[in-house]
Parts: structure tokens; C-alpha cells; sequence
């Protein structure tokens, strides 16, 4: 992304203490990548629902104090069983997008 954002782009803050902001900013710029980008990928993989991203995030809630363990097992469980209706049907987040669309247009009072 250009340093002038795009219309309708929001701007995200983050407050983490000093030393991980300068060591995440020395990592990023290792592997070349700038802070706004790190940031604009970690969200499009959550929202894309990448499995990396859906591992890692599995990881996060099950290590972090922040979680409780029991929510955390249960979410997995419920994208695992996700996962696998959406291999048993052959749907994928796309085609269930699209079926959705075309409910709305077809329904839009709901």
C-alpha cells in the first residue's frame, strides 16, 4: 500500500511495549516487510480463515492467560467440524459466499 491510503481505509493502533516494537520492527525489516503490511496480511489470513493463520491462532488461545482453555479447545472443535462439512459438501468459503449472494438478492427483506 502507497504511503496515501486508499479511500475508506482505516487506521489501526496497537499499544505494545517498547522493546517487542523494536524487536518486531527489526524482524520485519530482516525479512523485508513493512509494519503496515504485516499488519494488513495477520488480517487477511484471519479473515480468509488461512489454515496457517487458524493454526497459529489455535496455538495463541490455548498458550495465552488471556483465554480460557475450554473455549479455546471448543472453537477448534467447531472449525474442525466446519472444516470438514465444507469437504464433505465440496463447498468452498467462496461457493458459500456466492450461495449467500444470491440469497440476498433474490430475498432482500432478509
Amino acid at each position: 500500500m502507497p504511503n496515501k491510503p486508499k479511500e475508506g481505509s482505516k487506521r489501526v493502533y496497537v499499544y505494545i511495549d517498547e522493546k517487542h516494537h523494536m524487536d518486531l520492527k527489526i524482524r520485519l525489516n530482516y525479512l523485508g516487510i513493512s509494519m503496515s503490511e504485516f499488519v494488513r496480511a495477520c488480517g487477511e489470513g484471519l479473515l480468509t480463515q488461512h489454515p496457517i493463520m487458524e493454526q497459529f491462532m489455535d496455538h495463541y488461545r490455548e498458550t495465552s492467560e488471556k483465554f480460557s482453555k475450554k473455549a479455546a479447545k471448543k472453537a477448534k472443535k467447531d472449525r474442525e467440524k466446519a472444516d470438514k462439512l465444507e469437504n464433505d459438501l465440496g463447498l468452498d468459503f467462496d461457493e458459500i459466499e456466492d450461495i449467500f449472494d444470491i440469497i440476498e438478492e433474490d430475498h432482500p427483506e432478509i
